[in-house]
């Protein structure tokens, strides 16, 4: 699969926009007037559906709407990329998906630095906590995690603790660098793919220590938009199926684009 998604079965019409080299989905929304911009990771892509709710949520608000999902996104793809924040700096709204903590450079561990589920090296920190584990076999972060936490919980708590620290301190960084409105957008999905509820590793009291850095919170489970029945409006390659499954439905992406219709309406004083 390319990293565009030039072979998903779906045209995403990459586009880049601020002379980022990160390709998003498109067509590219002129960035000359007034916009909503909306960045995270697949969820805010819509892999594998035609009408992603950002789509969606520019027909219900009459605004631009800029799609700046990555696929498998962490804070860093955004954090880091002043090409990219100098697009969030000029956005009316922007809101921040909620992306996990485990895709993100950290004390223990490295990711690459715009393909963020990618596992690059681990820090002696890590490598003396957990002396039998060979880390060139890791790739991905979400297979190298489950790996530690099976092999030790106890030992993993303290991975947890500092995974928790490092998104913390990044979502404090990123926000500050957003001179809008900033709405923080909680997709919470209750399946367990082995790191626990998604976004991984991000609880009530991470998201509730960053009060005053945000200005409104949107929530959406959609924990039961997935499956095997949800399947059917979704496009994608027979291959892939195992994938899909894991991605949000159309359904799962009007909640999404009906309860972000309401709030940015409210931010611009537009009638609901």
């Amino acid at each position: 699969m390319s990293y565009e998604g030039q072979t998903d079965g779906l045209d995403y019409y990459p586009c880049y926009y601020g002379g980022s080299r990160i390709p998003f989905r498109g067509p590219a929304v002129p960035l000359d007037g007034a916009y909503t911009v909306v960045i995270g990771g697949c969820e805010v892509y819509g892999r594998y559906v035609e009408d992603p709710f950002t789509d969606q949520l520019a027909e219900l608000t009459g605004r631009r709407v800029v799609n700046l999902g990555v696929r498998n996104a962490g804070l860093d793809v955004f954090s880091f990329d002043d090409r990219l924040l100098r697009v969030l700096s000029r956005a009316e709204v922007a809101i921040v998906q909620l992306t996990g903590a485990h895709n993100i450079s950290n004390r223990f561990y490295t990711v690459h630095p715009r393909r963020n589920d990618r596992f690059l090296e681990a820090a002696r920190p890590l490598t003396n906590l957990y002396r039998d584990i060979d880390f060139s076999d890791f790739s991905f972060t979400r297979h190298m995690l489950v790996t530690l936490r099976r092999r030790c919980p106890e030992r993993f708590a303290r991975v947890q603790v500092e995974l928790a620290e490092a998104w913390h301190a990044r979502m404090k960084l990123l926000l500050s660098r957003i001179s809008g409105t900033r709405v923080l957008l909680h997709i919470e999905n209750r399946n367990d793919y082995g790191l626990g509820s998604e976004p991984a590793f991000v609880s009530v009291e991470m998201i509730e220590s960053l009060e005053g850095a945000f200005d409104k919170i949107v929530q959406c489970d959609v924990s039961s938009n997935l499956g095997d029945s949800r399947l059917d409006d979704m496009v994608f390659p027979g291959t892939e199926r195992d994938a899909a499954l894991r991605m949000m439905s159309t359904d799962a992406h009007e909640q999404v684009a009906a309860a972000l219709a309401r709030t940015v309406r409210r931010s611009n004083g537009m009638a609901a």
